[in-house]
């Protein structure tokens, strides 16, 4: 410790004045005086004392702090100035992050300077405390009663009056920069952020009051929540958590400040800014990893942001702590008007309570609140159903004694009501139906329903001596809410005599709690939904090296207020945009970080100086602006997971508010369920999930579907990680960042708008009568469940219980599935499949029709038959499933045709009239609002008509039927082939039909009496159904029909404009690899190329020139080198999560996804699409193990990758031409080979395995049948020369056209030697030959028959399928023998046919045969004996050389002895 007489330190204290607080009231003798009763029971009594501190208003307050901040007082030692804010002494703070920062300020070599500085400072009282065990906030409890200790507390939080100034404020010195000079980018070369956000400063303008408010939504709660900001060092550098009537948006007038940004160039790039470092590797890698254009850094953004006019803010709501805003009705009553659009309950904590939350309208404020309303004692019912005899239950056996139901209610009040603790219930008998599994349990019956409280739990299964069945056991209060009320999706309630909730259970600014159900009722005004909040939501995080955690840096955000959920989408987009920007703990901020950022138009960028500062600054905007939506892409399954876990590790306060329902405890679940119940009274729209569902994408990342919905050009920049932490170079690439950032969320948002994804989802809601979250989170099996229940609900029939109904099934299902299944197939992969049949598919008669083709669909067919037989619970009667043991099953009878229709029926009919009402109001005279809103409604009428069935089929459904179902398809069935028939009767071809469709040849080039032979059919076919309708789905000009469910047709449609005809031709594609993900985009360009000139009105000669000519460039590109890496991508999804492939070595895109899981950052899991390149990297392994994706190939670590030109031309373009091209003449896989480059004699082995054993083609001659045959190779005898000669012939043409004998001269023209003259060497030399190809066909080598797969081994797989092997590699495909029996005997004729001289003689013309017979002579024929003899004598061997007719009919001519040996 210094001496306070030391010369040195008296000379230090003179040379700086030192800022000391004096103590006016005598606190520190106060506390003196405590600290001397310490361990005493004297209790301190302290007079009380006025005017501690100096009050002043806050404009004179800010006066000071300008004052004092603009006042030089420090004296420059060397011209370069200490860093002082002006700070009060107060402001300082001792978070955990400060002490760290001042930890590594200490570690530099200026360590022992600095400490020179700081006299006394082991005796600091800050740095005493700074080294104190973190504590509980429980142990401040005591203070906060007494006022007196707490001023005592808050004293020892601030600098003692003997200390000095801290080290980061006086001792850090600010070099002065030149352009020229190169700064060490450092830690401790940094200043050190200060607090400018003082607690007194947040009340900077007086909030707009307003006289209705709830629970936490006051202006204390909004100091509470800075303040808490404040606590764990978390300020908002630039004061932006001041939580005043404004939100501080700068305006839009200018583009952001970039330094040496180059504006006339489209390729500007981060290398172009000016970074004070050092050239070196990692910088050269963040050139090119981080290369972003103009565009890319904040062109896109701005185009976007400057078109919108900030001038709206969120009013604050203070309302008084006992109001409600209340109406009073004709009745005389009061009642709280609430629109509702989300529920929650929580079944294990409170049971029986829903919370509702909505919208209420404040009149004095003219504007809409969020609200809250508790429904208490929501009771459970359940039936009971009473047996016809007792059972003993001890024995099982029926005693014979009636059942009444006063026995009933003896055995339920004494025995089940004792053991499960249920006090009190309510019981009556009433009449009820039932028409579900298990098929036993009558049609109607009379029950006990009781009434208890929801506190207690029944068994599903419970059974006793005088009932056999009890429903509803397990029906959640929420269900029984909807029911019981009869509410079907967001409505205006009127919930009467509300009382205030106390204490408040969530974050809306209304709330009131209801003690019974009845008080809820059903608005009949239905007024136009409320508008609600939106927020647009976008994280950009990192990955931590050392703890290889995900970390937050920035959250950026759009708000639009007003978004009215029944109108178009609103102009503009937003109204508010901020971003809340961090550092990654590994990174320091730029060294011009603080003027740049506060100086940047982006948007509003709030700097906090950790991520636990930034999650509480985003916790407090949410809560501020209290959006009732939160909209993102891939926000359900990742971005809100992300941000509960960090809130977890960060320990956030109040991590509640990130929904609106109050809560202490994060949910453990992951994915969506866990995001679902997080953001309870929040409604989550997922782009990502609702893209899924409404509109067929490659892929659905965010780029991709800008790409397709919003025709954005241009690739998205996709930051890394890496790439993230790179951009805190520079100030400037640091706001390119957050352009990219804040442009993600307008993208996002504007997905939102396109795709009319909340309308839609209310629409379908108010269909179905669920829940609004629900139905944005997909999931159609659980909208018809709702619908269902609805209407069974409503007729008086009990519904069936969901785990009761799946546990049956399942025990049911399991035999007539086995049953079902040993009679067919398993299908590639080895799954089971369906336990009934499905729809007919026709076989296809391949070909290329050029002729008018009609295309005939039935409207709706499912939901037809259903109305068309009265199928439905009600009226089929299903008890009857099998014929008997080990047979199919037995379909049940149709309904009687007198009964009436039932519920399915019914409520099917119900919504297809309603769509053709509403189809009918549309027409050109309707506003834009009321046009968008009757196309959703008959969009959202038809989804939810055409899904009816599948809830039949669907094994998970609570109504799931498979006699129901099974009998709807068995009627499609039945319904197509008489269609077929009948159109058959009329003299036309049905060429292909798939379970609803009919493609009918019209063999006619006149489109007007195709369009007559459609509707000549159409009224014979709809003359025999009620509800059936086929009708004219389209022409065909022209259509190549391949195989089953893969086609490719010209449609053309006739319209008449300006009283003229013109026929408008579309390409329609179903089943083809180019619309299939899983092809590279180079493969799919080829592929629609090859298929415009193939339906194009071209020539045969000129389609195949194109194609040959399209398919050449894409060889020379690879050699050139000018193809676009992005065009070899291929796209393949994850159909489950990459750690649970079983195969995972051989499946490219499982391998990927695992080593960018292992990078950390965003996981890729299910249901997610992975990209990737074959590349040649050098090693050996087949192409399924040389996958990479395309951040690795840019890694530099990867520089050596490059693609694999011989897997994309011979195993993706060249399987998607052929397959288009197999049908035309004058092209195959063979030339398709020749056109790409690539070798083309594995395509001549595969044509033959495919004609091996077609017996309907016609003869073909020796030059095709032995075109993939190997040649015959020899060398000259002759010493000298030995020239390597080929033969594939007897003759061979010379130049000057003449036929000559191959073995008669050597192929070099120097050499005398005859060949044939050699003969031992030539029959020694085609032993050999022999030789090989035997030992090809035993080595047994196997290769998969899909040609886009590479797979070759000798190892047979396991599983097999209709007698072949399964493909090893891909697991779809079979493998065949790469070199079989008939390949060898092939060879082998091909050299009896070389070598028969005689044969080939008589088969000359005559004058060529003259020419050959002078030649011929005596050892030329004896030398082409030789060879043929011995080739011969290798045939005989073979078993293809004869026919054994004893052997074949030897079974029937055995002796008597013989063949009684055998038995």
């Amino acid at each position: 410790m210094a001496d306070a007489n030391d010369p040195d330190h008296q000379e230090k204290d003179i040379g700086r004045a030192r800022r000391t607080k004096q103590d006016r009231e005598g606190r520190f003798a106060a506390l003196q005086k405590l600290k001397d009763l310490k361990g005493t029971k004297n209790k301190v009594t302290i007079t009380e004392v006025d005017n501690v501190y100096e009050e002043v208003d806050e404009r004179e307050y800010s006066k000071r702090v300008q004052r004092r901040q603009e006042d030089d007082w420090i004296i420059d030692d060397d011209g370069s100035g200490y860093i002082e804010d002006g700070r009060e002494v107060f402001d300082d703070d001792l978070g955990d992050d400060n002490a760290v920062q001042a930890k590594s300020v200490g570690r530099g070599h200026k360590k022992k300077d600095l400490l020179k500085c700081v006299p006394g400072r082991k005796n600091n009282i800050k740095n005493m405390l700074i080294g104190m065990p973190s504590k509980n906030k429980e142990k401040d409890a005591k203070s906060k009663d007494d006022d007196i200790l707490g001023d005592i507390m808050q004293e020892l939080n601030s600098t003692p009056s003997s200390a000095p100034p801290r080290q980061t404020v006086s001792t850090l010195k600010r070099k002065a920069l030149t352009p020229g000079s190169t700064i060490n980018r450092t830690p401790t070369s940094i200043p050190r952020a200060g607090n400018t956000l003082g607690a007194s400063r947040l009340l900077k303008a007086e909030p707009k009051r307003l006289p209705f408010a709830g629970g936490a939504s006051n202006i204390d709660d909004i100091i509470d929540d800075c303040t808490l900001i404040e606590e764990s060092n978390s300020q908002c550098q630039d004061y932006s958590c001041k939580m005043d009537n404004q939100m501080e948006i700068d305006e839009f007038d200018s583009q952001p400040e970039i330094k040496n940004y180059d504006s006339q160039s489209t390729d500007a790039t981060i290398d172009k800014f000016n970074i004070p470092c050092e050239e070196n590797v990692e910088q050269q890698e963040l050139k090119r990893i981080s290369s972003i254009s103009e565009f890319d850094l904040t062109s896109g953004w701005e185009t976007i942001k400057n078109n919108v006019d900030v001038n709206q803010s969120v009013a604050f709501l203070d309302l008084g702590s006992n109001e409600l805003p209340l109406i009073e009705g004709d009745d005389g009553e009061q009642y709280l008007r609430m629109y509702w659009f989300d529920a929650y309950e929580d079944p294990y904590v409170q049971s029986g309570t829903v919370y509702l939350f909505g919208k209420t309208y404040i009149e004095s404020a003219k504007t809409y609140v969020s609200c809250c309303v508790s429904v208490k004692n929501i009771e459970k019912h359940i039936y009971v159903l009473p047996r016809e005899t007792v059972i003993d239950p001890r024995t099982g056996q029926d005693t014979g004694v009636p059942v009444n139901f006063m026995d009933v209610y003896e055995e339920f009040n004494t025995r089940v009501a004792d053991r499960y603790k249920i006090a009190q219930f309510k019981s009556r008998r009433v009449l009820k139906k039932y028409g579900f599994e298990p098929a036993s349990i009558p049609r109607e019956s009379e029950y006990l329903e009781v009434k208890y409280s929801a506190e207690h739990n029944l068994p599903t299964n419970l059974k006793g001596a005088t009932f056999s069945h009890i429903f509803g056991a397990n029906t959640s209060a929420l269900e029984n809410f909807l029911l019981d009320k009869r509410i079907k999706g967001p409505c205006w309630l009127n919930v009467k005599n509300p009382q205030k909730a106390n204490p408040p259970v969530s974050w809306c600014k209304v709330e009131a709690a209801v003690p019974h159900i009845d008080q809820i009722e059903l608005d009949v005004k239905r007024d136009a939904p409320p508008p609600l909040a939106v927020l647009s939501l976008s994280l950009r995080t990192v990955v931590n090296s050392r703890s290889q955690q995900v970390e937050i840096v920035a959250i950026s955000c759009l708000v639009q207020n007003e978004f009215h959920i029944d109108r178009a989408a609103p102009q503009p987009a937003f109204q508010q945009h901020f971003c809340i920007l961090s550092r990654p703990t590994e990174e320091p901020w730029p060294l011009d970080h603080r003027d740049s950022l506060t100086g940047a138009t982006v948007t509003k960028i709030e700097r906090t100086e950790s991520e636990r500062a930034l999650l509480n600054c985003f916790l407090a905007k949410i809560n501020k602006i209290d959006p009732d939506v939160i909209v993102g892409h891939d926000v359900a399954s990742y971005d809100l997971d992300i941000l509960l876990h960090r809130l977890a590790q960060n320990k956030a306060d109040k991590w509640s508010r990130l929904g609106r329902l109050r809560r202490t405890n994060i949910p453990q679940s992951k994915g969506v369920s866990r995001s679902h119940l997080a953001m309870s009274g929040r409604l989550v729209c997922d782009v990502k999930i609702s893209a899924k569902e409404l509109i067929r994408a490659r892929s659905y990342d965010l780029e991709s579907l800008c790409q397709q919905v919003l025709n954005l050009t241009g690739l998205r920049p996709d930051l890394s990680s890496d790439a993230v932490k790179k951009m805190y170079s520079s100030s400037a690439s640091l706001i390119g960042m957050v352009a990219i950032t804040m442009q993600d969320a307008a993208n996002t948002l504007r997905l939102m708008y396109e795709l009319n994804v909340l309308p839609l989802a209310l629409q379908i809601t108010s269909i179905a009568g669920n829940l609004l979250s629900r139905t944005l989170l997909g999931g159609r099996s659980e909208r018809n469940e709702y619908l269902l229940l609805h209407a069974f609900h409503e007729k008086g029939y009990i519904v069936p219980d969901r785990q009761a109904f799946k546990k049956s099934t399942k025990a049911e299902d399991s035999e007539p599935e086995d049953g079902a299944i040993e009679k067919t197939s398993r299908s590639k992969k080895g799954r089971r499949k369906p336990a009934y049949a499905g729809g007919l598919v026709l076989d296809p008669k391949r070909g290329f029709y050029d002729k008018y083709v009609l295309l005939m669909d039935f409207n709706s067919l499912y939901p037809s038959i259903i109305q068309e037989f009265n199928i439905c619970f009600t009226t089929v009667d299903r008890q009857i499933t099998k014929a008997s043991q080990g047979e199919e099953e037995v379909l049940p009878d149709l309904p009687d045709s007198a009964l009436p229709p039932g519920i399915l029926p019914t409520e099917i009919r119900k919504l297809v009239d309603s769509r053709r009402e509403v189809k009918k109001l549309i027409n050109d005279k309707l506003s834009k609002d009321l046009l968008l809103q009757y196309d959703i409604r008959q969009k959202a009428l038809k989804l939810t008509a055409n899904s009816m069935y599948g809830c039949l089929g669907f094994s998970n459904s609570r109504f799931y039927a498979k006699p129901l179902a099974a009998l709807i398809t068995s009627k499609g069935r039945e319904i197509l082939l008489q269609t077929r028939d009948l159109v058959r009767k009329m003299n036309l071809d049905v060429i292909y039909g798939d379970t609803d469709s009919l493609m009918i040849d019209s063999n006619s080039v006149d489109y007007d009496q195709v369009m007559k032979i459609g509707i000549k059919i159409k009224q014979e076919v709809n003359k025999l159904y009620k509800h059936l309708e086929l009708d004219i789905d389209g022409v065909f000009q022209r259509l190549l029909l391949l195989k089953k469910k893969k086609y490719a047709a010209v449609t053309v449609t006739q319209v008449v404009r300006d009283n003229k005809k013109e026929m408008i031709t579309q390409q329609e594609i179903k089943g083809l690899d180019i619309v299939r993900r899983d092809w590279s985009q180079l493969a799919i360009q080829a592929g629609k190329y090859a298929l415009e000139q193939i339906l194009g009105d071209l020539s045969a000669d000129e389609r195949i020139a194109r194609i040959q000519q399209k398919l050449e460039d894409i060889r020379d590109g690879f050699r050139n080198g000018t193809i676009d890496l992005s065009l070899l991508q291929i796209t393949k999804q994850l159909t489950k999560n990459p750690e649970n492939y079983p195969d995972a070595k051989n499946l490219s895109h499982v391998q990927v996804a695992i080593r960018t899981n292992s990078r950390g950052g965003k996981k890729l899991v299910q249901g997610d699409t992975v990209s990737f390149i074959i590349c040649q990297d050098g090693s050996n392994m087949v192409a399924t193990q040389r996958a990479y994706s395309m951040e690795e190939m840019k890694m530099p670590a990867n520089a050596h990758l490059k693609p694999d030109i011989q897997y994309y031309l011979a195993q993706q373009v060249h399987p998607v031409v052929a397959r288009l091209c197999d049908l035309l003449e004058g092209i195959d896989a063979v030339r398709i080979a020749e056109f790409l480059g690539i070798d083309p004699s594995g395509y001549r082995s595969a044509q033959n395995n495919s004609n091996e054993h077609d017996t309907g083609s016609p003869p073909v001659t020796d030059e095709e049948r032995f075109q993939s045959c190997e040649k015959f190779y020899f060398q000259c005898s002759e010493k000298t020369c030995g020239f390597e000669m080929s033969m594939d012939n007897v003759f061979r043409k010379t130049d000057d056209g003449y036929v000559e004998f191959a073995l008669s001269r050597c192929g070099n023209s120097n050499c005398k030697k005859i060949p044939f003259t050699a003969e031992k060497q030539l029959v020694n030399r085609l032993t050999l030959a022999i030789r090989k190809h035997i030992q090809l066909y035993y080595a047994g080598w196997m290769i998969c028959e899909d040609q886009s797969c590479a797979t070759r081994t000798r190892r047979i797989a396991l599983k097999s399928v209709r007698a072949h092997p399964v493909c090893i590699g891909c697991g779809t495909s079979n493998m065949v023998v790469e070199y079989n029996d008939f390949d060898l005997y092939t060879q082998l004729c091909y050299y009896q046919h070389m070598f028969d001289a005689s044969k080939a003689i008589n088969q000359l013309k005559p004058n060529e045969r003259d020419q050959v017979k002078l030649a011929h002579n005596n050892s030329m024929d004896k030398t082409y004996k030789a060879l043929l003899n011995n080739i011969n004598q290798t045939l005989l061997e073979s078993a293809y050389s004869q026919v054994n007719l004893a052997g074949l009919f030897y079974s029937f001519n055995r002796p008597k002895s013989e063949a009684s040996s055998t038995y």
